[in-house]
């Protein structure tokens, strides 16, 4: 998915177009940016996964033509939900909620397993 596509896809889910929407396309870019660097885990569980070396720094995009350097599956579950908040954050309290709390609960089903040792209850 390109950062225009996950643009798009975000602008759809506020209910907005390309036309109504065109004040957030400044933002987009630099919020798939924050997007990228506060995924870094689940994008390095899912290389790890898939046999790839973890990344040391969240990959980066120079624009919005770029696909977005990171697992299809999870760009494209997560990111328009995780995009529409950071764009409405500012505007509107309750998309942003929304769309913060989707990309919140869709990025769990990207998260590595957390193991911890089995305690014995009294």
């Amino acid at each position: 998915m390109t950062g225009t596509a996950c643009y798009e896809a975000a602008l759809n889910l506020l209910g907005e177009t390309l036309d109504t929407g065109v004040y957030y396309e400044q933002f987009a870019l630099p919020a798939l940016g924050q997007l990228l660097a506060n995924s870094l885990r689940e994008i390095n569980a899912v290389r790890v996964s898939q046999g790839e070396d973890a990344l040391a720094v969240p990959p980066r995009m120079a624009s919005l033509d770029e696909d977005i350097p990171a697992d299809e599956s999870l760009v494209a579950e997560c990111f328009p939900y995780g995009l529409a908040a950071l764009l409405v954050a500012d505007d509107d309290k309750a998309k942003f909620n929304w769309a913060a709390s989707e990309y919140a609960e869709r990025l769990l089903c990207h998260c590595p397993a957390q193991l911890s040792a089995v305690q014995e209850m009294i």
